[in-house]
């Protein structure tokens, strides 16, 4: 089974419209979007009759088929031909599908197009892809080093920086244009070879702001923070053991004149709740141990547009997609409990955008083992409406949403938990 890394969040900035929106509803028009219940299905209603108008983070199309990294779960053949690779990893298993790996996260590009950043197994070897449209999507290499997860953007004029780590260390990449990336190593505070990871990053006035962890893959950890000017040279923020102590940085924002970011805490194994922090420079962090916060796992922030912060997650046992609003970044308050955002089974929420005056918020459900991606949307953050069931979204999950296009745009993958097939999912605008 091809196991997924966890997913850290970071707040999105704006996409653009463009004219993609031709040829993207070309394609939401032959993709099986899903209808409200009541409505009754294509063979039933009146000869004639309308068909609904999509609406925007309720009803969703795939894009093309995104390029497929070739060495991943190729299909086996029993003596590989003149024109075959031998030196490829190849699947036994009946259910893997080629071409394996995972879009961690999107951006718009300084081109007026989108870059997405994830990982290939085997070897769990960093990628990328580009796209003009958001509806065709071109896969390029970052790197060649085993055990590297390339799993967050920041764009801050011509640069585009991914972040993320390769086996125990810090990485960053920068890149112009999405195709061609240079890696960069990032200092540690020196923890004697233990595991530090970047899981978010954002574009600053001055530069980037980035943070993380240090500690085991599955144990305790304690947030790190990393500033940069360019995206290539990196620096750490001092530790501070108590503002730190047993947590990962998972989203930043920016605040004012400052910042405010949360976390989880708890072991990679089993959070036990979640953190906030407010700092007015990146460099010097106050903790906030709201009660609220630790009733759940925040994993994605975002300035609101009807006013203060909100983050999203889910509960410990993720039995319910959480919500939590903030109008200073110091109090916190969990938005009361609503069908909408429950299931029998697991579900959560991944990521959250603002588009106008609404918010949709990305994520998946997942009932006796195969899960279904999903999505919210809200104008109070308060109430949330999901999003409607459809083929598209079976078996997918999304892990990252972005404006763009005539809507937005999530990438995630598909076909867990037997494959991950890196996958784009598009919504229209109104």
């Amino acid at each position: 089974m091809l196991t997924r890394t966890a997913q850290p969040r970071r707040p999105r900035s704006g996409g653009r419209l463009r004219a993609a929106a031709v040829a993207l509803l070309g394609v939401l028009a032959v993709s099986a979007c899903g209808l409200d219940p009541n409505t009754p299905a294509p063979s039933e209603r009146p000869s004639g009759s309308p068909r609904p108008s999509p609406e925007l983070g309720i009803d969703w199309g795939r894009s093309a088929p995104v390029e497929r990294p070739d060495e991943a779960f190729v299909r086996a053949t029993p003596t590989p031909g003149p024109t075959e690779r031998s030196d490829i990893v190849r699947s036994g298993h009946p259910l893997h599908f080629p071409g394996q790996a995972i879009m961690a996260d999107v951006e718009g590009s300084p081109d007026g197009g989108f870059v997405s950043v994830g990982y290939v197994y085997p070897g769990w070897r960093p990628v990328a892809w580009t796209s003009a449209d958001a509806v065709t999507w071109s896969l390029s290499r970052m790197g060649t080093t085993e055990f590297t997860f390339p799993v967050a953007l920041a764009v801050r004029g011509s640069t585009i920086v991914a972040v993320g780590r390769s086996g125990t260390r810090p990485l960053a990449w920068s890149s112009a244009d999405g195709r061609t990336w240079q890696e960069h190593d990032v200092p540690t505070l020196g923890t004697n070879g233990v595991a530090e990871r970047i899981t978010t990053a954002i574009a600053t006035p001055s530069g980037f702001l980035a943070g993380g962890s240090v500690g085991p893959e599955l144990f305790e950890r304690h947030a790190r923070f990393w500033m940069s000017a360019d995206g290539n040279t990196w620096q750490p923020v001092a530790d501070d053991d108590a503002a730190f102590a047993d947590a990962e940085v998972r989203s930043i924002v920016p605040w004012g004149t400052g910042f405010v970011a949360v976390g989880v805490l708890g072991s990679g194994q089993r959070p036990t709740g979640s953190v906030a922090w407010t700092s007015p420079d990146g460099q010097h962090w106050t903790r906030i141990d709201a009660p609220d916060l630790l009733l759940g796992r925040a994993v994605a922030l975002l300035i609101a547009p009807f006013g203060g912060l909100v983050a999203v997650g889910s509960d410990l046992n993720e039995h319910e997609a959480f919500v939590w609003l903030s109008e200073d970044g110091s109090s916190w308050r969990l938005v009361p409990g609503e069908a909408s955002r429950q299931y029998h089974g697991k579900v959560r929420m991944t990521d959250v955008v603002a588009v106008g005056s609404h918010l949709v918020a990305i994520g998946n459900y997942v009932g006796l083992q195969r899960g279904t991606a999903t999505s919210w949307v809200t104008s109070d953050g308060l109430h949330w409406r999901r999003s409607r069931d459809a083929p598209v979204l079976e078996q997918g999950e999304p892990y990252a949403v972005t404006t763009g296009g005539p809507g937005l745009i999530a990438v995630g993958s598909f076909g867990a938990p037997d494959d991950y097939i890196p996958t784009v999912w598009l919504s229209p605008s109104n």
